[in-house]
């Protein structure tokens, strides 16, 4: 037989196996669109990503800022030109993966500080790029300069005149909050002087002439969260506190450009920043390895001036220091951690993916193998060698894989909008040559055997080779300890420079522990199955002996797709353990940000209860006050004090409105008991609380038990500590804190009663009134809500892509157990017909052949459906703390959850499958003609 003939004669098969051969082209075309697909899907999550953390990051934190302390004079320009020109000196000292980055400058020049002798009010001016437009007139008009340049002196200089004379005015513009706070009203003046406590004020050698400071005008912002308003005080004051309360109030005002050149004429020096903002939009994930090598060299770049005088354009330069702020470095540090994270757990998810296709393609390709036994048979007796079929069979495969996988990596291409991935080809190339090996080696045995051989049917199961015991045994003990290894190291291998690699081994066991516990089934199901035959074979009926003795004697045909759906339950309730449990943690942890589903805190003073009353708008259940106090001190025995918050919380109402939430405290017992009628916060009666685990050097050291003192409301009280906690729902940020129950804080005589916290239990309808109420409010109230706290978790594209990632796992696993089934019912279609031919003539019914089907598939759906379902589950369960799932929720740790109705709809979906593929077998089988069926051989 020559070499053309046998490739004509195997060749020619395609054209009467069609529906086989588009199957296995589905297979493998849609292994190629997921695989050429994901890495631009990725891509594009990920430029998503570091957009979007700088996006959400605090307003201009992810910008950068130069920031310099001294003088630049004006020369001969008439505002802050000579500023702006040393800016741009030093902006074109810039790498350029950051100056490509920079979208808008500006720049703020802000006048050491002045007091007020008269009040405790300290003021300084500040020219700010923008402010005008980004801002309203409440009151009053913008500043003018006046051309009055400012005089200073040396104090006791003979023959200096510079405090005589009439006062210089300098127009200013306040902000309605700091005009409230300091008592200013539009037309009022404001006598000042140089706050000799400023750094920049030289020590009794300064002073200046007669200064006064004109409010003009009153104006609010359009938008708070603005740029212009980032770090400059020109909104809200800034409150000073001592032992004996308010001391200093600190405000900015607004002055014109103008006047830059008539302050710096007596100003000794001036506090610079110049602000390059950032556009996210102009950055992608791949420029993030330079930017961040380039920012880690950006100080030493932009910061040569230090205790030198620089030229710049027309006027001196002398600088005592120049900084470069910026929290973009920590920005993208933090997303290339969260992405080799994603990375990491996403690999499972892959590999599992590309496991089961590959299972489901060798299973194909394994009963394809069984069906052309005759004509493989036929081939070699006439002639062909192993050699032969074998290169005939790359033949069929190259062209088969290779047309589907370029099908699937075009498709991926065009339908994907994202940038070119260098992984794309690979790993479509991949998936061919694996498709391609697969379908060979299939046919490896058959090539090879002898032809005596050949004719038969499979070897029983317990006649196994050694070597493939061994092999087995292997396998089932690697995933064992890969288990093991991956709870107790995690998922990555460690830093290896500036990256983190994952381990393919941890990453790969799920799909492990199924392949482990499908061979394990595989070779115990024999027994069971061999001695429930010879229990029906005492039984007088036909249906259990023959279909019992069926599976027995053809162990590849049964056991093959018992592999595969305990693979697909295995790695399908993984998969969705994984998914449910990061939604399920970034609702928790939006409870655990804000303590209930709302939480209002005052602005500025005055309490909650002068402000709003939340009780009256609709959709309301409960609210708990509290009052906040972060200047409480914490006394030692040595007389130390150290300052942290102090929240006193309605004990009760916080327990009514956290019920049956994350948030819920769990309140020990001392917390609930009533407070003394005297001598509350004594050494007799000490108060309860919560400390923070995290406090200073200087107070550390308590247990439980202990007591010790907080001034609060100027006078110091005693307090037991209950318990240590290293954080508290809806505290905020302060790593030092202590809580306490707000009814034993009443109880202490001249303490404030006043909330100034409140959380409330609402449903999301509450939102547009809450809001109205608070808006009417006659002082600002700050609203944060849990749903958009869970909407800035669950919004972010890493985690979203990773709970994304596991479902659409999940939805392809139940895919390829769709296409197996279906495939294995086709392929073995001929010889399902063939036996129940020779059954109908000996009187088999129709129903019988069905009841025959069901006795032959229903052990190993059951064998493998529920206890692969639980495996999956066990697995997540087991090796959860080495995930690292934490990094996508947003809390501390992660309590996995199982969704057991979304659960049960996935196995309602494989048994929905399983049954669909064994009635159409059946069906196909059942109307074959009778005399074809006889005559296939």
């Amino acid at each position: 037989m020559t070499a053309v003939s046998a490739v004509a004669l195997l060749l020619r098969r395609i054209r009467g196996e069609g529906a086989i051969v588009l199957l296995l082209f589905a297979l493998v075309a849609t292994t190629s669109f997921l695989f050429s697909a994901a890495p631009r899907v990725f891509s594009r999550v990920t430029d998503d990503a570091v957009r979007y953390a700088l996006a959400t990051a605090a307003p201009g934190k992810g910008d950068v800022w130069l920031s310099a302390s001294g003088s630049i004079g004006p020369g001969n320009d008439a505002g802050v030109l000579a500023v702006k020109s040393y800016g741009g000196q030093r902006e074109a000292e810039f790498p350029a993966s950051i100056d490509r980055l920079i979208s808008d400058r500006s720049i703020g020049v802000t006048s050491v500080r002045l007091v007020s002798p008269q009040s405790i009010n300290v003021l300084s001016l500040r020219y700010q790029d923008g402010l005008t437009d980004a801002s309203k007139l409440v009151s009053g008009r913008w500043p003018v300069d006046r051309g009055m340049p400012l005089r200073s002196f040396q104090v006791g200089h003979q023959g200096d005149a510079g405090d005589q004379g009439p006062p210089t005015v300098f127009e200013a513009a306040l902000s309605t909050t700091q005009a409230d706070a300091i008592g200013a009203h539009v037309g009022d003046r404001l006598t000042v002087d140089l706050d000799g406590s400023d750094p920049l004020v030289p020590k009794s050698t300064f002073a200046i002439g007669p200064t006064e400071i004109e409010v003009v005008g009153l104006y609010e912002p359009l938008d708070a969260s603005a740029d212009e308003w980032t770090g400059n005080g020109l909104l809200q004051p800034t409150y000073k506190y001592g032992s004996g309360g308010l001391v200093a109030i600190y405000a900015t005002a607004y002055v014109p450009a103008e006047a830059y050149p008539r302050l710096a004429a007596g100003v000794p020096a001036f506090h610079y920043d110049w602000h390059f903002q950032i556009d996210p939009e102009r950055l992608d994930a791949d420029q993030v390895g330079t930017l961040q090598l380039d920012l880690q060299r950006l100080g030493l770049t932009v910061a040569p001036t230090d205790n030198r005088v620089v030229p710049a354009t027309a006027s001196n330069v002398a600088l005592t220091r120049v900084t470069v702020v910026s929290g973009l470095l920590g920005i993208v540090d933090g997303f290339a951690a969260q992405r080799a994270r994603s990375e990491s757990v996403l690999s499972i998810a892959a590999l599992g993916v590309l496991g089961l296709a590959g299972g489901a393609t060798a299973m194909l390709a394994i009963l394809l193998v069984r069906r052309r036994r005759a004509s493989l048979l036929l081939a070699r007796s006439r002639g062909a060698s192993g050699k032969l079929l074998l290169g005939a069979q790359l033949v069929e495969a190259a062209v088969l894989a290779g047309g589907a996988t370029l099908v699937g990596l075009l498709l991926a291409v065009y339908a994907v909008p994202a940038r070119d991935a260098p992984l794309t080809p690979i790993l479509a190339l991949v998936v061919a040559g694996t498709a391609t090996i697969l379908l060979v080696t299939a046919t490896w045995s058959a090539a090879r055997r002898p032809l005596i051989d050949l004719g038969r049917d499979d070897p029983p199961v317990f006649r196994v080779p050694p070597r493939r015991l061994v092999i087995e045994a292997s396998i089932v003990g690697i995933a064992v300890v890969a288990i093991f290894l991956l709870k107790q190291r995690g998922l990555t291998i460690g830093p290896i420079g500036d990256t983190v690699r994952f381990d393919p081994l941890l990453a790969a066991v799920p799909l492990l522990s199924g392949l482990a516990a499908g061979i394990v089934a595989l070779r115990l199901y024999p027994l069971p199955v061999r001695g429930l035959g010879r229990l029906a074979a005492r039984r007088r009926d036909f249906v259990p002996v023959v279909g019992l003795r069926t599976v027995a004697r053809h162990p590849a045909t049964s056991n093959l797709p018992l592999l595969v759906l305990l693979l697909t339950a295995a790695f399908g309730s993984f998969a969705l353990v994984i998914a449910s449990s990061i939604d399920r943690g970034q609702v928790a942890a939006s409870y655990l940000d804000v303590g209930a589903d709302y939480r209002l805190e005052e602005i500025g003073t005055g309490g909650l209860s002068q402000s709003v009353d939340p009780t009256t708008v609709p959709g309301v259940q409960a609210v708990a006050p509290g009052v906040v106090d972060p200047t409480a001190a914490f006394v030692n025995a040595s007389n130390v004090s150290t300052t942290l918050d102090l929240d006193a919380v309605d004990v009760a109402a916080y327990e009514t409105v956290t019920a049956g939430t994350a948030a819920d405290p769990a309140w020990p017992s001392a917390f609930l008991a009533a407070p003394p009628a005297i001598g509350v916060g004594t050494g007799a009666n000490p108060i309860p609380a919560i400390l923070s685990a995290q406090l200073p050097p200087s107070v550390a050291g308590l247990n439980p038990g202990d007591t010790f003192t907080i001034v609060v409301a100027r006078q110091p009280l005693t307090f037991r500590l209950v318990q240590r906690q290293d954080s508290f729902p809806g505290h905020g940020t302060s790593a030092s804190f202590v809580i306490v129950p707000l009814d034993w804080i009443r109880a202490v005589p001249g303490t404030s009663s006043v909330p100034t916290i409140m959380w409330l239990r609402a449903s999301s309808d509450a939102a547009a009134p809450l809001a109205a109420t608070v808006g009417d409010a006659p002082r600002p109230v700050r609203i944060v809500s849990r749903q958009d706290a869970y909407g800035l978790l669950h919004g972010a594209p890493l985690g979203s892509a990773v709970a994304d990632g596991f479902g659409i796992a999940l939805a392809v696993s139940v895919l390829y157990l769709a296409i197996t089934l279906v495939g294995a019912v086709i392929i073995s279609a001929a010889g399902r017909t063939r036996d129940l031919a020779y059954l109908r003539t000996l009187g088999v019914s129709s129903r019988q052949a069905q009841a025959l089907m069901a006795v032959e598939h229903a052990p190993p759906v059951l064998l493998a459906l529920i206890p692969g379902v639980l495996l999956g589950v066990g697995v997540a369960f087991l090796v959860e703390p080495g995930l690292g799932l934490a990094a996508f929720v947003g809390a501390q740790g992660v309590s996995l959850f199982v969704d057991w109705l979304t659960l049960g709809l996935v196995i309602v979906a494989l048994l929905a499958v399983v049954v669909v593929a064994i009635a159409a077998g059946t069906w196909l089988a059942g109307h074959a003609r009778l005399t074809s069926a006889l005559r296939i051989e």
